[in-house]
């Protein structure tokens, strides 16, 4: 399902923290959104998952602007895994039925298709072997991955996740980043994933979205971007590699100016 942003532009207490940002996310892809803290990036998702609603401009999905879903709509149509993640001490098979929520009958029970989708999401994630395990007693890695099937129990057309792959060791964050794109080529489901790793967003990401000082600078694809000045101006890195043999990163201490 294309995602399609044009012309969002949103403050708080009258400071712009977004001006004027349009761009797609194509059906089907991955889309990396990338910036430097305080860029906007988390304004636009909240724009985007309805807790802020006082922007201007239009965000379809499927063509349908966001605004006009109801909560259960919007929740039957795109999913979020925030970044900050809570530890509860309920049964990771559990946790993973929340995802359901959205879709359940009056009675709140689980229908055969529930469980089926809950099921799939639990073995796809690598989660099943761990679902009689309580949240709050597993690792960092797995409990990352216990609410990734979470997200994928709800079974969006459109996944949205905030810096997945922080907190993780780096053979957890390069496994998630697989899990995702199996998920994405398998279902045909949409990311829109929030990224501060420029080497992980080119490895996975089909394209990049740049914000910087509160407006878009970039939307292309990977190449594209490492043969752009957005690296070096506005991350102050230099950036050099392919995906076959991965990316080196090396800081600039006099960034070029814009």
């Amino acid at each position: 399902m294309n995602l399609t942003i044009r012309h969002i532009s949103a403050a708080y207490r009258k400071k712009p923290i977004v001006e004027d940002v349009s761009f797609s996310v194509p059906s089907g892809s991955i889309t990396a959104l990338t910036g430097r803290n305080g860029a906007g990036k988390s304004t636009l998702i909240s724009c985007l998952m309805g807790e802020k609603r006082d922007y201007t401009g239009e965000i379809l999905l499927g063509g349908q602007n966001v605004r006009a879903l109801s909560p259960i709509d919007r929740a039957r149509n795109m999913a979020c895994l925030p970044q900050e993640l809570p530890a509860p001490h309920v049964q990771v098979r559990e946790l993973v039925s929340f995802g359901r929520t959205p879709f359940l009958p009056l009675n709140g029970k689980l229908t055969p298709n529930d469980k089926e989708k809950v099921d799939w999401a639990l073995s796809v994630t690598g989660m099943g072997q761990f679902e009689d395990n309580f949240v709050d007693t597993l690792s960092g890695g797995e409990r990352k991955k216990a609410f990734f099937a979470m997200t994928l129990a709800q079974d969006t057309p459109l996944v949205i996740l905030d810096e997945p792959t922080a907190h993780l060791d780096s053979a957890s964050r390069f496994q998630f980043l697989e899990l995702m794109d199996t998920v994405r080529r398998e279902t045909g489901k949409t990311f829109l994933v929030v990224m501060h790793d420029l080497p992980e967003a080119l490895l996975c990401a089909d394209q990049l979205v740049t914000l910087h000082d509160h407006r878009l600078v970039f939307s292309g694809s990977g190449s594209d971007f490492l043969a752009s000045t957005i690296p070096q101006v506005c991350f102050h890195i230099a950036l050099r590699g392919n995906r076959e043999d991965g990316y080196a990163v090396t800081p600039l201490h006099t960034p070029p100016q814009i």
